[in-house]
């Protein structure tokens, strides 16, 4: 094996520094995020697969809850699992957890770029997600489209390893158990296996073409047995972690049926208009890409497409690859079917987080053939460029830090950035921003009060997901049950579901680039003094 080359040691060297900062950014801040919409159902939901493999299937609560019997309960039954052993609450496991299959993610686009592009490519590729605000803040809030897009993300290195002819049985092991793990968070994701089987075709087409039908067809017997088996670990691995699926052979097929005709309707603003979710715009999947992927890996995708574009002029049908088939799959499918579909969709590009996987590895490649060409220009051009890209990380970073925890409020200069989105596009959608509200008002009480605010009963209404601020205030405050009804604070996020907010001082806002996410009413007759937007949220809230 020929040894890596300087520059390759440094690719490489600066792609794993990046994952080390990941992982120290994680260990840092999971404790600093508030509670999403989601979460608490996904909590109940682990609980009761925890307790249904507990009792060997007689506590069969969790085939019945919610919507949530429809999804396998993998990532929920190991958040369950893991808070047993560590020293946190629930929600905090599930913030460290959620980093960490976030870095596991970029791990994954790594070695899914540097496979097809080389060491450059990989860490070009892992640096632009890393510094991409969706991917962070999704990590630590979202219980369901991370886990699943990092699964996709394996699945995905698996594939294109199985398409580049790599021998043995590791990448087919790689592949059943990570098409595994992604259908047993969402039995959508057999979309993932769309990619492989295109590339393999046009593996077997060009086989024929070359050698015949009959070498063709020696080939097809070749890879049938470790196909089915791979396929086979993979359903065998989403049954034992879906317990409604281990009730019928046929519970898969239903939740993909039930889901192709989800009843969700609801308008929201996108773009400066109001759409609806049962109706979006066919240009709804790429302007929310466009406006929530950084201007840097925008240009890496574009940059892919011109080299794509050249390499096809030059070699013809042959620079078809199964690798590049694959890759450009596994980027343009999940979208074309969502549009042609006419599929339910909100929150953003919520629902294809996974499709970042590609998209970044196409970015990284697609910056790593700029940084060829500009390898035989002049070296002050080559430092202009490096000095550029520098001052885009630094201010990133400070971007970054500045709308800590709700980096996933963040949108691009196409969108006008977080200002320029405010009222034309959603932002904190996950109600997270409540939960530094209430642990604000909490602790602002109590300083001001002592502790006998702690066991008066104020009565508090929230308007957004309650659990996110419920959860951090004291057991004697009290919630009516309707959300309505008369109460000494209101609580509320800014998402354009509060229309009928009651009067009263506005004592706190949670601000975020001076875009409020949050506020407090006090609704009382004598309200306290106006609490400073400068008042830190408590660490670990």
């Amino acid at each position: 094996m020929q040894a890596p080359s300087p520059q390759d040691r440094f690719w490489d060297g600066l792609a794993q520094l990046g994952l080390m900062a990941a992982l120290l950014f994680v260990a840092a801040s999971f404790k600093q995020f508030g509670i999403s919409w989601d979460e608490p159902l996904h909590v109940e939901n682990g609980w009761r697969a925890l307790n249904w493999y507990r009792s060997l299937g007689a506590d069969r609560s969790v085939l019945s809850f919610q919507n949530l019997y429809l999804y396998g309960a993998l990532y929920d039954t190991i958040c369950s699992t893991v808070s047993l052993v560590l020293p946190f609450d629930g929600y905090e496991t599930r913030r460290l957890l959620g980093g960490l299959v976030g870095v596991l993610g970029l791990a994954g686009v790594r070695l899914l770029a540097r496979d097809l592009g080389g060491p450059r490519a990989g860490a070009l590729a892992v640096l632009l997600l890393l510094l991409t605000p969706e991917w962070i803040g999704q990590s630590f809030a979202n219980p369901k489209d991370i886990p699943f897009a990092t699964a996709a993300a394996w699945v995905a290195v698996a594939q294109i390893r199985l398409l580049q002819g790599r021998p043995g049985r590791g990448p087919w092991l790689l592949h059943g158990v990570t098409l595994g793990c992604a259908l047993g968070i969402r039995v959508g994701g057999v979309i993932l296996l769309a990619p492989l089987l295109i590339g393999l075709g046009v593996m077997l087409l060009r086989q024929a073409l070359r050698d015949g039908p009959l070498s063709a067809a020696r080939l097809m017997a070749r890879m049938a047995g470790p196909l089915a088996a791979s396929l086979l670990l993979s359903w065998a691995m989403m049954v034992a972690f879906w317990p409604w699926a281990q009730t019928g052979w046929l519970r898969p097929l239903e939740a993909l049926a039930a889901f192709s005709h989800f009843p969700l309707s609801f308008h929201f603003p996108f773009a400066g208009q109001q759409v609806e979710t049962t109706a979006l715009p066919l240009w709804y999947v790429p302007v929310a890409f466009a406006v929530k992927l950084p201007e840097p890996a925008l240009l890496g995708l574009l940059a892919a497409c011109v080299a794509g574009i050249l390499a096809l002029r030059r070699q013809g049908w042959a620079g078809l690859t199964p690798p590049w088939l694959g890759l450009a799959s596994m980027a343009l499918l999940p979208p074309a079917t969502v549009i042609i579909s006419h599929a339910v969709l909100y929150d953003g590009i919520r629902h294809l987080l996974f499709v970042m996987v590609p998209l970044y590895a196409l970015a990284g490649l697609g910056l790593g053939w700029l940084a060829g060409l500009l390898a035989a220009r002049p070296l002050r051009e080559i430092r202009l460029v490096a000095g550029l890209m520098g001052l885009w990380v630094v201010w990133q970073i400070v971007s970054i830090g500045r709308l800590h925890p709700y980096e996933a409020i963040w949108y691009n200069a196409l969108a006008g950035g977080v200002t320029g989105a405010e009222g034309r596009f959603e932002l904190d959608v996950g109600g997270t921003a409540l939960s530094e509200a209430a642990s604000r008002l909490r602790d602002h009480l109590v300083a001001r009060e002592g502790a006998w605010a702690l066991a008066h009963p104020y009565r508090i209404r929230v308007c957004g997901p309650p659990e996110s601020a419920l959860y951090f205030l004291p057991p004697r405050w009290v919630a009516p049950p309707d959300g309505k009804g008369p109460a000494d604070f209101y609580i509320a996020f800014t998402r354009g579901t509060c229309p009928d907010a009651p009067t009263g001082k506005q004592i706190l806002r949670v601000r975020r680039m001076g875009v409020t996410l949050a506020y407090v009413l006090d609704l009382r007759p004598t309200p306290t003094e106006e609490i400073p937007e400068n008042e830190p949220a408590p660490s670990g809230l």
